[in-house]
């Protein structure tokens, strides 16, 4: 099995060619918009590589959440592929990537979604999510992770941002790696096509999680109220 994986949730793309069992080609590129660094990204990885593009199997790509703007590139780019070489989609969550290398702990992934907030979900050791992927101000981390009843690691670059709030939620590592890695999204897509597992590449949309700007500016506001 030949996958190629992206991940654009955060600032840092990253893209992997997966070669049966082994990790073929990987690499990173940090960027403030995807459009001009994601195709070259793929490009470099795939000659790393020695693989042509039609010899891929499948196309897998981080889902979110993430940075709005970032995933609908990562995505479209993905579904570009795979309408132009007729390879099926399969879609990862970038949380489930992110806590992908600390499979045998129980995790606490988190990524910074700004505006005061963290995207956030739970893992068992085995690498199962536990509950769903939610979007909370720091404040709220440490009620909402006792929940889980687990001793729990926490990564990600949203421990990074509010330290503090990661500790009081458990054994806080700022080592590792920050953000989504596309040899894990490579790794996880393998996973699902082996259940037989795929993604509709036409109707495939990013998790989003929150609402965006325009739909927020979107909502009536009562009279005598203000959005904030």
């Amino acid at each position: 099995m030949r996958i190629l994986a992206l991940d654009t949730a955060t600032l840092t793309a990253s893209v992997a060619v997966l070669a049966g069992d082994d990790i073929a080609a990987a690499a990173d590129g940090r960027a403030d918009t995807h459009s001009e660094r994601l195709l070259p990204l793929i490009d470099e990885v795939l000659r790393q590589a020695g693989l042509a593009p039609a010899s891929l199997d499948a196309i897998a790509c981080g889902a979110g959440p993430g940075s709005f703007t970032g995933l609908r590139i990562g995505l479209a780019t993905a579904k570009g592929l795979c309408f132009a070489l007729h390879k099926p989609l399969v879609l990862v969550s970038s949380l489930e990537a992110l806590a992908f290398a600390a499979r045998g702990r129980d995790v606490l992934a988190l990524l910074d979604a700004k505006k005061r907030e963290v995207y956030a979900a739970i893992f068992d050791a085995q690498g199962h999510r536990l509950g769903q992927e939610r979007v909370l101000p720091p404040s709220a981390l440490a009620a909402w992770a006792r929940g889980a009843g687990l001793p729990l690691l926490v990564i990600g670059d949203g421990a990074a941002a509010y330290p503090e709030a990661a500790a009081a939620c458990g054994e806080v590592d700022l080592t590792s790696r920050r953000t989504p890695d596309a040899r894990a999204v490579a790794r996880l897509a393998a996973e699902r096509l082996a259940a037989g597992a795929s993604d509709e590449a036409l109707t495939a949309s990013p998790t989003y999680i929150r609402a965006s700007e325009a739909e927020i500016a979107t909502v009536p506001v009562a009279p005598g109220k203000s959005r904030t």
